[in-house]
């Protein structure tokens, strides 16, 4: 028997059109992203020459990623002197803040390292221990770069500073703690009677005065505390890169058979001066500059040249100079030498000697003023000009006569 279908349970064109809308959107719908959805807050840029990024707000946490220097950062989220921030590889970790330096810092670096990329050296030098180079000779300024054990650079400057608080550009990072609700003031109503006026206060006693000053006031007088100071150096590394160190943490590479005549003193620059043959070895000459002073405004306070014997083969004073105050940066162009100092009066004067081997000689002594438009490497002195002097004129000034 057929069975007539009622027309209400046929499907209408309507319905079937909105079930298949339905369908297209829910296909046509994305995924939602996985993780969770940050917030930049601010940028930043890597400091060292790898930055290591953490799992977690602690420096025993794992390293997840790496970041290069000068690399762009996305500032996400900050918990105390620690900000997590997303590489351009999507690579979300945690930092040290001082790690990371903003992008005037980044500009003000790249100036340096051009600045300085002719400055003439003092001597090589190294670390025993991993060394944080600094953006300023403050050592509290940020950290772009740090020296591993053992790794060679030259050093270039000096200079000896207060030790206070760096206020130098910071990265801008946006607040995001929330602020407390604001609480409705409540209207007082003023008291229908007034309140009693306040009495009048005591007078003070009639030797107030002498009850106030203190006995210690007035037999000794208070003593202002000393400002900490620190000594920093400027350094320029292998692929040119130039900023601050602490100079107690650094090694100048003099050989130990000539180091051992540093009397406990400071060596702050050493040089080659020549080579001699002794029996088959080549025994080199060194000059060197001393400061057994600490934090003084200036680079060293003696000067001395060895030379080896090849007769007594072993090490002997040439030279030496004591109770100077002498600046970098030393011009030295074997057989030539030269060194700013102060005389008696407190005037820059640049002394020239020539070396022939065996003694030097003074060729001159006058005054000195730094050039200008030159990056200054000391705290009172400017680089050497350079000149254009040739050899003969140079010998020429050793002729009697001549100043």
């Amino acid at each position: 028997m057929k069975i007539p279908c009622s027309k209400s349970l046929k499907p209408s064109r309507a319905a079937a059109a909105a079930l298949l809308a339905l369908l297209a959107s829910l296909l046509s719908c994305s995924k939602e992203p996985d993780g969770p959805v940050y917030r930049v807050i601010g940028e930043a840029y890597a400091g060292p020459h790898q930055l290591p990024l953490r799992q977690d707000v602690s420096l025993r946490s794992p390293v997840i990623a790496t970041a290069a220097h000068g690399e762009k950062l996305e500032i996400l989220d900050r918990r105390r002197r620690f900000l997590q921030v997303r590489t351009k590889s999507q690579q979300v970790g945690w930092v040290d803040i001082r790690l990371l330096i903003s992008a005037k810092q980044r500009d003000q670096l790249d100036a340096l390292a051009q600045r300085y990329k002719d400055a003439p050296s003092m001597g090589q030098a190294t670390v025993f221990d991993v060394l944080n180079v600094h953006t300023d000779p403050n050592r509290f300024s940020p950290t772009f770069l740090q020296i591993q054990e053992n790794e060679k650079f030259v050093l270039i400057g000096h200079r000896v500073a207060p030790r206070e608080p760096f206020h130098g550009e910071s990265i801008e990072i946006e607040d995001t703690t929330p602020k407390p609700p604001s609480r409705r003031k409540r209207n007082r109503k003023e008291p229908a009677v007034p309140p009693p006026p306040s009495p009048a206060a005591p007078r003070p006693p009639e030797n107030w005065l002498d009850l106030s000053r203190s006995p210690l006031a007035d037999s000794e007088p208070s003593a202002t505390p000393a400002v900490p100071m620190d000594d920093l150096s400027l350094i320029r590394t292998k692929d040119g890169r130039v900023g601050w160190v602490l100079t107690n943490a650094i090694f100048l590479e003099v050989p130990d058979d000539v180091a051992q005549y540093a009397e406990g003193q400071r060596i702050t620059s050493y040089f080659p001066m020549g080579e001699v043959n002794d029996r088959g070895e080549i025994r080199k000459h060194y000059l060197w500059t001393t400061q057994s002073q600490k934090y003084a405004p200036f680079e060293f306070d003696g000067i001395r040249l060895f030379t080896w014997s090849t007769r007594r083969h072993r090490y002997e004073t040439a030279l030496r100079q004591r109770n100077l105050r002498g600046f970098f940066p030393l011009n030295v162009k074997p057989p030539f030498f030269a060194f700013i100092a102060e005389d008696a009066s407190g005037n820059l004067t640049l002394r020239s000697y020539f070396f022939d081997g065996t003694r030097p000689k003074l060729i001159r002594t006058e005054p000195y003023q730094p050039p200008a438009n030159t990056p200054p490497v000391s705290n009172r002195s400017q680089p050497l000009p350079e000149t254009d002097m040739s050899w003969l004129d140079r010998l020429k000034q050793l002729l009697p006569g001549r100043d």
